[in-house]
């Protein structure tokens, strides 16, 4: 069975973005894009709510015709390109970005088939509210958070008030950025503490 996975960057003060959205202060230096490349081998689909994927799907197809995009930049634009999309949205009409699904109901049973499918793991980018849903339908099985050093003071929270989950840490891993790589395992069956 395949694991979906929420994959953040995250302030220290428990934000992943700020109240107005902001990303900015996600530092994406090459040592930990490095590090993010390495585990996006594992990835089976990638997992987007409706505002990242707008997101998405407005910057990534334009990167080839941009003549400041990276070497790293088109490689990983081949790769978002490739690899199967899922956005969940009750407010999309329709996902008109190739290789993309759109779940709009019965978010539990059909993730829970995408999950039994085989493959490579499901990873949700960002879309903190997305991540709150998945968590109270017990379907997040992984934290993979890129731990930043900045608080922001206000935002969206990674886990949503209320939320108790019990965690277990599974590898770690410091950058000289600063960065510290968190990767936990959600304990389904204990009862949070």
């Amino acid at each position: 069975m395949r694991k979906l996975v929420s994959f953040t960057h995250l302030t220290l003060d428990g934000y992943v973005c700020g109240p107005q959205g902001e990303l900015e202060w996600a530092n994406v230096a090459p040592e930990i894009a490095a590090d993010v490349d390495v585990r996006l081998t594992a990835v089976g689909a990638a997992v987007y709510g409706r505002v990242v994927y707008g997101m998405m799907e407005g910057y990534w197809p334009t990167v080839n015709a941009n003549p400041d995009s990276t070497e790293h930049d088109r490689a990983h634009m081949a790769w978002v390109e490739a690899i199967p999309k899922v956005v969940i949205s009750r407010t999309l009409d329709r996902a008109d970005w190739n290789n993309t699904i759109l779940i709009r109901e019965d978010v539990a049973g059909q993730v829970g088939a995408l999950k039994a499918q085989p493959g490579g793991d499901l990873m949700v980018f960002g879309s903190p509210r997305l991540v709150h849903v998945l968590a109270q339908l017990g379907l997040v099985d992984e934290y993979l958070i890129y731990l930043n050093p900045v608080t922001l003071g206000g935002g969206t929270p990674l886990f949503e008030a209320g939320q108790a989950t019990k965690l277990t840490l599974l590898e770690t891993k410091a950058f000289q950025e600063g960065v510290v790589m968190l990767r936990y395992t959600v304990l389904h069956d204990e009862v949070p503490v």
